[in-house]
C-alpha cells in the first residue's frame, strides 16, 4: 500500500488516491488510518458495489482503478492516461494502456460506465471483476487502447522484446510472484523506488533469467470482444533529447495521445525510415526535411504557421503575432489542472534543464545575492530557491532536484511565486498559469528569443549567462501583457490529418 501510495502521489493530489477496502478488514484500516491515506469500506463480495458507493460518496467523473497486489505500476502511462482522460468527450468509456507487464498498467472508465446496468451486466462475474461489464459491452462503452508514447523504440529488436516484456507477471497472486517482485525490488528500487516499464524492460533484457520464477503462473482470462476497428497510421518524427533536449520529446508524447484518441495508430521516432515515406508525418525537428509525400512541421522557420501544414507550437520572432490579444500554443492538458499547492510568497523555481556544471553555477551566483539579503526595494527578495535541472549546486542555500516527472514539476511550479527559465514550453506554462516569469539567455538563440519574448509578450529577460555576473538587479516586474493563451495548436495537425487521410 505504501509503495502504491507513493507512486500514485507523484501524480495525483492525496485526496484523490483512495483504497476501497473490504467492511470486514481490521487490519487493513488500521494501518490506513496510521498513514492518514483516505479509504472506503464496502462489500466483500461485490467489489463493484463498493466501488459505484465509493464513486458515489467521492463524487468521482472518471475513475482510475488498480488493485493492492500491483505495487510496481508505471507512473508515466498514467501519467498519458490522464492526458487522455482529459481529452475524451464520451459519456462512456474504457481506456487503458498496451504492452505493459501484469501488473503495471491501470485502467480508466467513467463514472457514468461504472454505474451503467442491463440484464446483462448483473451476473455473478459482474460483482467480483469491476469493469468486466464495460468491456463486454464495446458497443456502449467506446474502448480506447493505447500504445504507450513512452515504451517507443526504433529498432527491431527492442519491438520483438517488447512483446515478451507484456507478458511477464509483476503482480503478487502467489508466492512465485513475491518473489519476483523482492528480486526486481533489490535490483531497482535503490536506484530509483519510482521504477516504471522502462526499466524493467532493460532488466528482462539483461537479466530474463530473474523472470522465469513465475513464468508458469496461469493468470484468468476472460474472452472478450475484439475491437476491429482500423485506426489510420501517422508517424511523428521528434528531435533526439541528446541534441534537442527533452522539450519536443515530451510535448510529441502528449501529441501522440491527442491523435490516439481521435482515432491515430501513431508512432514516434527519433530517426527518419525510408521504408516509411508514404505514411504522412509530424516532424518537430526544426529546421530538418525529408523526402515524404504528406508532412506537417512544428516550429519549423522554413514553413511558416499561415501554411495548411505547418503550426509554431511556441511563438517565434519569424512570424509576427498577427492579434496581439491572443496568442495559439501547445502543451499536456495537465498544464491547465488546478492543483491544491499554496503559492509560497517568495518561492523562486528555476528551470535549468540539462544545463552543465559551469551554466548551472552562473545560474547560482546570479541568484545568491537575492537570496534573503537583498535591502534594494526594486529588487525581490527571495525566501527560497529551488533548481530544478543542471548540475548539483556547490552552495547549500540553493534547493535542487536533478529531474522530477512532468506533474510533480507542474506542481512545485503552482507553488512558486517566480519562476526563471530559458525561452520554451516551461515560460509558456508559468505565464499561463499567471507566475511571475523571467528569462535567462542560455545560448544565442536564445538570447534572440528572450529579447522577443520581452518586446512581444512583456516577459522580463534578464540576459545571457555570460552576463549574469554583471547583473545586479532582478526584474521586479510583475504582470506580462493581458494576452490570452490559448491551448490549441494541436487541433490544426488534426484537421490536417482529417484531410489527408481518407476515413
Amino acid at each position: 500500500m505504501d509503495h502504491i501510495h507513493r507512486r500514485l502521489s507523484t501524480v495525483f493530489e492525496k485526496n484523490q488516491i483512495v483504497f476501497l477496502i473490504p467492511e470486514s478488514d481490521e487490519e487493513s484500516i488500521q494501518f490506513l488510518n496510521s498513514r492518514g491515506y483516505l479509504y472506503f469500506c464496502g462489500s466483500e463480495l461485490d467489489v463493484r458495489d463498493r466501488f459505484r458507493k465509493a464513486s458515489k460518496h467521492f463524487g468521482a467523473e472518471h475513475i482510475f482503478r488498480l488493485t493492492a497486489d500491483n505495487p510496481f505500476i508505471d507512473i508515466d502511462s498514467i501519467r498519458y492516461l490522464y492526458e487522455a482522460v482529459l481529452e475524451i468527450k464520451d459519456t462512456y468509456y474504457s481506456l487503458s494502456m498496451l504492452g505493459l507487464p501484469l501488473g503495471m498498467g491501470v485502467e480508466c472508465f467513467s463514472a457514468e460506465s461504472l454505474f451503467y446496468e442491463s440484464d446483462s451486466t448483473n451476473l455473478e462475474r459482474h460483482k467480483e471483476h469491476v469493469s468486466l461489464h464495460i468491456k463486454e459491452f464495446p458497443d456502449i462503452h467506446k474502448q480506447y487502447r493505447l500504445s504507450p508514447p513512452h515504451l517507443q523504440r526504433n529498432d527491431s529488436m527492442f519491438q520483438k522484446q517488447f512483446k515478451e516484456i507484456s507478458k511477464l507477471r509483476i503482480t503478487v497472486d502467489e508466492w512465485k510472484d513475491y518473489q519476483l517482485i523482492c528480486n526486481i525490488w533489490n535490483t531497482l528500487g535503490d536506484k530509483n523506488p519510482n521504477f516504471g516499464a522502462d526499466e524493467v524492460y532493460l532488466l528482462f533484457q539483461t537479466n530474463p533469467n530473474l523472470f522465469d520464477i513465475n513464468a508458469n503462473v496461469e493468470q484468468v482470462i476472460f474472452d472478450l470482444p475484439k475491437n476491429e476497428n482500423l485506426k489510420k497510421q501517422v508517424n511523428i518524427l521528434y528531435g533526439n533529447p541528446s541534441f534537442y533536449g527533452y522539450g519536443h520529446f515530451e510535448r510529441c508524447k502528449s501529441l501522440s495521445i491527442f491523435l490516439q484518441i481521435n482515432g491515430y495508430a501513431v508512432k514516434l521516432m527519433d530517426h527518419f525510415d525510408e521504408k516509411e515515406s508514404e505514411i504522412p508525418h509530424i516532424l518537430d525537428l526544426r529546421e530538418t526535411e525529408f523526402p515524404i509525400q504528406n508532412t506537417f512541421y512544428i516550429d519549423n522557420l522554413n514553413h511558416p504557421p499561415n501554411n495548411l501544414n505547418a503550426i509554431f507550437f511556441l511563438p517565434h520572432p519569424s512570424h509576427p503575432i498577427k492579434n496581439q490579444n491572443l496568442l495559439s500554443y501547445f502543451s499536456s492538458p495537465l498544464s491547465e489542472l488546478k492543483s491544491n499547492q499554496k503559492e509560497i510568497p517568495g518561492k523562486l523555481l528555476v528551470y535549468a534543464g540539462q544545463l552543465e556544471e559551469k551554466q548551472s553555477e552562473q545560474i547560482d551566483n546570479y541568484l545568491l545575492p537575492f537570496l534573503n539579503t537583498s535591502n534594494d526595494s526594486q529588487t525581490p527578495i527571495f525566501q527560497f530557491v529551488l533548481r530544478i535541472g543542471g548540475t548539483k549546486p556547490k552552495d547549500p542555500n540553493i534547493n535542487f532536484i536533478p529531474r522530477i516527472s512532468y506533474l510533480e514539476f507542474l506542481r512545485e511550479m503552482d507553488s512558486s511565486e517566480w519562476i526563471l527559465t530559458y525561452f520554451g514550453q516551461t515560460m509558456m506554462e508559468a505565464v499561463v498559469k499567471g507566475k511571475k516569469v523571467s528569462l535567462i539567455g542560455i545560448s544565442e538563440i536564445h538570447d534572440t528569443l528572450g529579447r522577443y519574448a520581452e518586446k512581444e509578450l512583456g516577459i522580463p529577460y534578464v540576459g545571457k549567462l555570460s552576463d549574469l555576473s554583471k547583473i545586479e538587479t532582478f526584474p521586479n516586474k510583475t504582470e506580462t501583457k493581458k494576452i490570452n493563451y490559448v491551448r490549441d495548436a494541436h487541433k490544426q495537425i488534426l484537421n490536417w490529418l482529417n484531410t489527408i487521410v481518407p476515413n
